[in-house]
């Protein structure tokens, strides 16, 4: 038979353990969902966090706010960047404008301004938008390109 102290310190572990875990992945679901607000809002999702060279990227730019946004015709709408800030490819979204709950779908295929690939490495997928009262709102996501 097993010593009674070490039961229950095996047991409180586990237990721990578990919640820890469900805590944590609560943590990320709520990092990676879409959440609506009242008022202004521009969200930036991608499919996944990592991807392999070469591997197409989904980027989804949502209004998950209830006022129309307006994108600039003069400042790209979407810039990808490396963690320096270098831009490292920047595009212009389809839509001027985007209703409440209404999106734009990029996909990017991991090549730079100048038609070469990117190569490994971490960076930043941003958009920035104007509300029809001229304030400026910004979302961006980081994303991880494998070798």
């Amino acid at each position: 038979m097993f010593p009674k102290g070490l039961v229950i310190a095996v047991c409180t572990g586990v237990v721990s353990a578990i919640i820890f875990g469900v805590y944590l992945e609560q943590l990320n679901s709520k990092k990676q969902g879409l959440e609506f607000i009242e008022g202004p809002s521009l969200s930036v999702m991608t499919d996944k966090q990592n991807y392999l060279a070469g591997q197409s990227i989904q980027i989804r730019i949502i209004n998950s706010g209830t006022q129309v946004l307006m994108f600039s015709d003069k400042a790209p709408k979407l810039q990808i960047r490396a963690l320096d800030g270098t831009t490292i490819f920047s595009s212009n979204i389809q839509n001027s404008t985007l209703d409440p709950k209404q999106e734009s779908v990029f996909v990017w295929n991991q090549t730079k301004n100048d038609g070469t690939m990117v190569i490994g490495g971490r960076y930043v997928v941003e958009s920035s938008t104007f509300t029809e009262n001229e304030q400026k709102i910004t979302d961006s996501v980081t994303i991880n390109v494998l070798k």
